[in-house]
């Protein structure tokens, strides 16, 4: 067996996560999508603009606060799965994995310019540069 080795960047890295969470979550698996755009997404550096989906999430919740009591947990299936807090079995609407891939490629156009063909065809309006 040989010793392969790759030169890679942290764009490269997160392009690479999210094109493998757009073909799980065609196949259906959602968890691996949901786990892969996390990845994608922390390896990205914030963008200079908070135009990205998950910033502006962040921002409507500090400017609407839940009621009392209640927290807004937009991380909560991927905090599931990596850490294993919670229920042992817990259901994945497909909704949920359209906002992890909104959140990923949006940030990843935030920080990058432009989407790929990939994510282009998944969301039509993340193959265009950014204005």
């Amino acid at each position: 067996m040989t010793n392969r080795v790759i030169q890679t960047s942290k764009q490269l890295a997160a392009q690479r996560q999210i094109h493998a969470a757009i073909t799980h979550f065609r196949n259906s698996e959602f968890e691996c999508a949901i786990t892969l755009c996390s990845a994608a997404e922390g390896q990205m550096p914030e963008p200079s603009e908070a135009t990205c989906l998950f910033a502006i999430l962040r921002r409507a919740s500090t400017e609407n606060p839940p009621p009392e009591g209640q927290k807004d947990d937009f991380n909560y299936v991927a905090t599931w799965m990596k850490h294993g807090n919670g229920a042992d079995e817990v259901e994945i609407e497909e909704w949920v994995v359209t906002m992890w891939l909104n959140r990923a490629i949006s940030k990843y156009r935030a920080v990058y310019g432009r989407g790929t063909p990939e994510m282009r065809a998944l969301f039509p309006w993340a193959g265009g540069q950014v204005a």
